[in-house]
C-alpha cells in the first residue's frame, strides 16, 4: 500500500508548447512477477532490471523469500539467486496486493508436493477459474483460518486443455504448473494468441512451441526444463504508456515515442480506448511481444468506451483527460460508481471540464480548450495525480496536485521523464 508522505511535495504542470522524444516506462507488472518466479526456478544468478514498482513486486519478492529463494533488490533492479526449485515455506505466503503475480504463484505452487497456505488472496473470476483447472489436475485445494490451502500432486501430470476466448490470462499460470510435470503439456488457444509472457519462458530456456492450426493455435511445453539464470530489463508497462500517450495527443505539435512496451493482451485496454477516440498511435514491428509506440498530436472525437475493454478502475482518470479534449461526448460505461468516480468528476470540474455521472459510468463533454487552474488532492491515488499533471500540460492555466510523492512508488521520476519531453512539471506551492 502506498503510504502518505510526511512532507507533501506539491507539483505544478503548465502548458507546454510541444512534447517530443522518448518516454521510458517502468516494467510491466505481470512480466516482472513471472521473471522473478522463473529466476527463482533457474539455476544460478539472474540480474533483472526495470522491475515494476509497488506492492505486486514486493509480494513476489516476499513469496520467493518464504520459498527459500534469496532476492537482493536495488532500486529498479534485483539479483535473484536461483536454486533450481522451491523449498517448502515455513509459514503462510502473504499475497496482499500481489495483483498479476497472484495467479502465477498459484499455478507454480499447485505443482509442488508440499503444503502451502496463502494469506490475503483476493479471488477474482480468473483466479477462481484457475483453481478449477488445477483441482481437475489433482491439486488439493481447501481453506482454513481464512487462508487458501494448496498441495500439489506427488507427480504432476502434463496438461491437455482447450482454452476459449477470454481465458488467455490463464496461460502463464498454467505454463508454470506444466513446467513442473514430466512430459509435454498442450494448450489449444484462440487464433492470434500472443503474449510476451510466453516468450519469457523461452528466454529462461524452456522448450516451448507455438504452432498455428486451422482455426486456433496449439502451444506445447516440455516439462522439467533446465531453466538458467538470465540478465535483462523488463519491458515497459502498456497501462502506464497511456500517460505519455495522452500527453502527446493533447499538447500541440507533439510526437512522443515510447520504447520497449510489452504488448500484454490484459494490459492493452487503455491504449485501445484511446484508439476508439481516434488517437494517432502507431506500433513498430513487435519483437517477442515488445514494440515501440509512436504517438502524435491530433484531433480526438467522442466515443463510447465499453465496459468490455480490459480496463481497471485506475485506468479511467487518464482516459477522462483525453476525453476532455475530444470533440463531442465520451461515455465511460465501465467506470462504476463510488469514491473513484467522485474524485475524477471533481477533478475534471475543478479544471473547467463538463462531466455528468450516469448509471455505472461517466460522460465527459470535450472542448477545444480547457481552462485548468485546479488544485487536485490525489490522496493515495497515483494515477489520478499523474493524469491531472498530464491535463495541465495542455490547459490555459497550470494544474497543481497537493502531493506528488504518491506517484513515486508506481512511476519513479515521472516528472523527470516528462521534462525530458519538454514538459513543465515543477515543484511548488499548491495553488
Amino acid at each position: 500500500m502506498i503510504q502518505p508522505s510526511t512532507t507533501p511535495t506539491p507539483l505544478i504542470a503548465a502548458r507546454s508548447p510541444w512534447l517530443r522524444g522518448p518516454a521510458r516506462l517502468p516494467g510491466d507488472p505481470g512480466l516482472t512477477a513471472l521473471a522473478l518466479l522463473l529466476a527463482g526456478l533457474a539455476r544460478g544468478e539472474s540480474r533483472l532490471d526495470n522491475l515494476a514498482r509497488g506492492a505486486g513486486t514486493a509480494a513476489m519478492v516476499g513469496a520467493l523469500g518464504r520459498l527459500g529463494i534469496p532476492v537482493e533488490r536495488s532500486g529498479p533492479g534485483a539479483v535473484v539467486s536461483g536454486l533450481g526449485g522451491l523449498l517448502a515455506p515455513d509459514g503462510p505466503i502473504d499475497l496482499a496486493g500481489a495483483g498479476a503475480g497472484a495467479g502465477l504463484l498459484l499455478g507454480l505452487l499447485a505443482a509442488q508436493d508440499f503444503d502451502v497456505a496463502i494469506a490475503n488472496l483476493e479471488l477474482t473470476p480468473i483466479l477462481e477459474s484457475l483453481l478449477v483447472y488445477l483441482a481437475r489436475n489433482g491439486v488439493r485445494i481447501g481453506a482454513a483460518d481464512g487462508q487458501l490451502q494448496l498441495r500439489g500432486p506427488r507427480f504432476p501430470v502434463p496438461l491437455d486443455l482447450a482454452l476459449g476466448p477470454g481465458a488467455e490470462a490463464l496461460v502463464p499460470p498454467l505454463l508454470l504448473n506444466a513446467a513442473m510435470a514430466i512430459g509435454t503439456s498442450s494448450l489449444k488457444l484462440p487464433a492470434g494468441f500472443r503474449d510476451p509472457m510466453v516468450d519469457l519462458f523461452r528466454r529462461f530456456g524452456a522448450d516451448l512451441q507455438l504452432a498455428p492450426l486451422a482455426d486456433d493455435v496449439r502451444l506445447t511445453l516440455a516439462g522439467l526444463p533446465a531453466f538458467a539464470g538470465q540478465a535483462f530489463a523488463i519491458p515497459g508497462d502498456a497501462r502506464l504508456a497511456a500517460f505519455p500517450a495522452v500527453a502527446a495527443l493533447i499538447a500541440p505539435n507533439s510526437e512522443v515515442t515510447i520504447p520497449d512496451v510489452a504488448l500484454a493482451p490484459a494490459s492493452m485496454g487503455p491504449l485501445e480506448a484511446l484508439m476508439l477516440m481516434g488517437a494517432d498511435i502507431s506500433y513498430g514491428v513487435p519483437d517477442h511481444g515488445v514494440a515501440e509506440l509512436t504517438v502524435r498530436q491530433g484531433p480526438l472525437h467522442g466515443a463510447t468506451i465499453p465496459a468490455s475493454l480490459s480496463l481497471l478502475p485506475e485506468d479511467y482518470p487518464v482516459l477522462t483527460v483525453a476525453a476532455a479534449f475530444a470533440d463531442g461526448e465520451t461515455v465511460f460505461e465501465g467506470l462504476g460508481e463510488g469514491a473513484r468516480r467522485l474524485a475524477i468528476s471533481r477533478a475534471l470540474r475543478d479544471n473547467g471540464v463538463d462531466c455528468i455521472e450516469q448509471p455505472h459510468g461517466l460522460m465527459v463533454r470535450g472542448q477545444p480548450r480547457v481552462a485548468g487552474g485546479g488544485n487536485i488532492s490525489a490522496r493515495l491515488d497515483p494515477r489520478l495525480a499523474m493524469a491531472f499533471l498530464v491535463l495541465g500540460l495542455a490547459t490555459d492555466r497550470p494544474v497543481s496536485i497537493e502531493d506528488g510523492s504518491v506517484i513515486d512508488d508506481l512511476f519513479p521520476d515521472f516528472a523527470g521523464v516528462f521534462e525530458h519531453l519538454g514538459a513543465s512539471i515543477v515543484p511548488g506551492p499548491a495553488a
